[in-house]
């Protein structure tokens, strides 16, 4: 049995799936290995969704668990670029999981979450209204929409991933129970882990506080620097009988809500993921979703960020994923025990005007050993291994 815990970084192109191999002892103190495993998904529009590198990825995971089941799978958000992977391979690739445990973020639970929390449902609601509205204009409309544009319908199509999510709940993996986790959760009886401390940093139960202001249901422009390109005026035309004066008069007017509704209702499916830190043999390790400013934001105020030997860089690399003020906290200047850090970036460029943000990504590489997925063939991985020796160095390679 191995003696290294391992991180296996799957490149998904626009996405996450990353494989945990963990040394553990049983119930019985013998010695084990346990796998766990953190989503699987990319976008479904443009060059960072194509659904041919799931086979692959789906293949070496089922190669690597050896027909045992994973003994724990985190669904982290409900969005698609996390969630599409276990349903696509169930339905088109006859790759199926089962597993021990299975956690997803609270909000996915629904309408009883919601029943529970009618303040998170109005605004759930508003922005379900929101999505719906800037999706009919679109399909009307003869222009031809930005591909970022396109990325953020996909990645919270409603219907979309509620199939997904659904397949993880109640279809996929065996049929395992889900625990619907938030930062307050008890997790003790739900988890594989004896050795290995974990810690849920986030979600907050009550989603609301993640939802911002909606903006009048208009058109795109662009509010940060994580926002997709917002529709170009140029293309439109007015219809037949109405004046052109009158008409791109709207259309300026409509250019400034449709991209900030679509990244008001993303960050708040962004900040809903489950944040876990795990602590294995004096090795620390962050796995914070696509957790935004907000997310991190409660995560600084209601739990001890602590420095870190590995982070997975939240939302594919975005400004708003990496804030500094908590970079600062989990990535200090100096490592503060004088071992090596590292840390994982899951991106493609095109899905986001921009995405990956370069100076976030060099924030961190002045702190860390930093691997990036877009330097792997499709379907490859980085495997980031930890020594049980905590005076070892812990290592960084390509697959396979």
């Amino acid at each position: 049995m191995t003696k290294k815990l391992r991180i296996r970084i799957y490149n998904v192109l626009f996405g996450d799936a990353i494989l945990l191999t963990i040394p553990e002892i049983d119930n019985t103190n013998r010695e084990v290995t346990v796998n766990v495993l953190f989503d699987v998904g990319n976008a479904l529009a443009g060059e960072g969704g194509r659904d041919v590198v799931f086979k692959p990825v789906l293949e070496n995971i089922r190669d690597e668990l050896g027909g045992k089941p994973l003994d724990l799978y985190v669904m982290t958000h409900e969005h698609m670029d996390h969630v599409q992977g276990l349903l696509h391979g169930a339905k088109k690739l006859g790759i199926e999981f089962k597993a021990r445990h299975l956690w997803m973020t609270a909000s996915s639970a629904g309408p009883a979450y919601y029943n529970r929390f009618p303040k998170a449902k109005q605004k759930h609601l508003a922005a379900l209204a929101a999505y719906e509205s800037v999706a009919s204009f679109l399909a009307k409309s003869a222009a031809p929409v930005p591909l970022g544009i396109q990325t953020l319908l996909a990645i919270n199509n409603p219907q979309s991933s509620k199939d997904c999510v659904e397949h993880i709940s109640e279809r996929g993996l065996d049929g395992v129970k889900p625990l619907y986790v938030h930062r307050t959760a008890d997790v003790e009886a739900h988890h594989p882990f004896r050795r290995t401390k974990v810690r849920i940093l986030a979600p907050e139960e009550d989603t609301s506080i993640y939802y911002g202001a909606l903006p009048p249901r208009t058109l795109g422009a662009v509010f940060d620097g994580a926002a997709p390109m917002s529709l170009d005026g140029g293309v439109l035309t007015p219809p037949a009988g109405v004046s052109a004066g009158h008409f791109f008069d709207l259309i300026d007017f409509r250019s400034t809500g449709m991209t900030a509704n679509l990244r008001t209702i993303d960050k708040a499916a962004n900040n809903s993921s489950v944040a876990v830190e795990l602590e294995w043999n004096g090795w620390r390790l962050l796995f914070p979703g696509d957790a935004e400013e907000k997310s991190w934001e409660m995560m600084d105020r209601t739990s001890e960020l602590k420095p870190v030997h590995f982070l997975k860089i939240s939302h594919h690399g975005s400004k708003n994923g990496s804030p500094q003020h908590q970079i600062d906290k989990v990535l200090p200047a100096k490592a503060p025990d004088g071992r090596a850090r590292f840390a994982v970036v899951s991106t493609r460029e095109g899905a986001y005007s921009g995405v990956p943000d370069t100076d976030s990504l060099e924030l961190v590489a002045n702190r860390a050993h930093l691997d990036d997925t877009r330097s792997l063939s499709e379907g490859g991985w980085f495997d980031v291994t930890f020594p049980a020796s905590g005076t070892a160095a812990p290592q960084s390679r390509p697959g396979p």
